[in-house]
């Protein structure tokens, strides 16, 4: 295969994906009749199946080894690249969300979940760091079961040190939700060489937590209780009368209520920088379920982002 019939089928894979043709049958859209001309004049459909179905992003013959420690070695190789692409080609802006992803895959593979309360359901666990203006990833680590190597700490601690490395020592804020978020964390966070900030979520089964602050009894709906300690603030907004909502920041140091909707500053500042990072806008990419398929999804989204911010900087509009 050449590089112009490389780039021919990446071409047709979001062709795809942008007239809606993804889930039909490959022989649908190379029917001139059905679509016009613009799949089959690219190449014949039969050829496009066989690609499809063959096309490999390692060396096969060394797969079985390097398997044994990375399920994630048929696709690492490119993985790596593209992720040194993401950090190099954008600087991201001063709240960064992390959070994870399920990229929908039916495919083969030995680390796809089943998540019922996503939208897909099934595929492949992705942990992201995105800046949360743009929805730009600029990073991430696939999650591989058993063979992810944590380096010696606890998951959620580990994403989110990881995921920020080129941002350490920036004074960035990173907002996450109650499955990473924790007091050792944030304090670490703030130490060298990260000095970064955190606001998140907490569950109620923290030690740190006083037990006055999870018990919602005696409480008036609409109310908050803080804690201090240091650079770290913890309250509770009582949200119902048997709901209280617990957050953690090490950016706010006063007890300060939003005056328009009651509710304290650090739940406002959770609001608007945590949201469902990609989900957005994602696209969904391949006419059948290939091992580039889950990457591409991300890569389109992230090469619109540059575009419209360069558009965006010379004072045009973006299309």
């Amino acid at each position: 295969m050449s590089d112009t019939e490389f780039d021919g089928l990446l071409g047709l894979l979001i062709l795809s994906a942008a007239q809606k043709d993804n889930h039909l049958p490959s022989n649908e859209p190379f029917n001139p009749e059905i679509s016009g001309n613009r799949y089959h004049v690219t190449m014949r459909c039969d050829r496009f199946d066989y690609l499809l179905e063959c096309l490999r992003f390692d060396d096969y013959n060394t797969r079985a080894d390097r398997r044994k420690t990375d399920n994630f070695a048929p696709i690492r190789e490119v993985w790596d690249l593209f992720i040194a692409a993401c950090r190099s080609s954008y600087k991201p802006g001063s709240f960064l969300t992390i959070d994870e992803q399920l990229l929908a895959f039916r495919g083969r593979c030995n680390f796809r979940m089943y998540i019922p309360n996503k939208p897909d359901k099934y595929g492949l666990k992705l942990v992201l760091m995105c800046d949360n203006a743009t929805k730009y990833m600029v990073d991430a680590i696939p999650y591989t079961g058993k063979t992810l190597n944590s380096e010696g700490l606890p998951q959620a601690k580990f994403f989110v040190k990881k995921l920020s490395t080129t941002c350490h020592g920036s004074n960035r804020n990173i907002t996450v939700d109650n499955w990473f978020n924790s007091v050792p964390l944030a304090t670490s966070l703030l130490e060298d060489p990260y000095k970064l900030t955190i606001v998140g979520t907490l569950k109620k089964n923290k030690r740190e937590i006083p037990p006055e602050m999870v018990h919602p009894k005696n409480r008036a709906i609409g109310t908050s209780m803080f804690c201090f300690d240091g650079p770290k603030t913890i309250v509770s907004y009582k949200a119902k009368s048997s709901k209280v909502v617990l957050l953690l920041s090490t950016c706010h140091e006063k007890p300060v209520i939003d005056q328009v909707s009651k509710k304290p500053q650090i739940i406002e500042t959770y609001n608007a920088t945590k949201g469902d990072i990609l989900d957005q806008i994602r696209l969904n990419v391949g006419l059948c379920a290939c091992s580039m398929a889950c990457i591409m999804n991300i890569i389109l989204v992230i090469a619109y982002v540059i575009y419209v911010t360069n558009v965006v900087r010379t004072g045009q509009k973006p299309i």
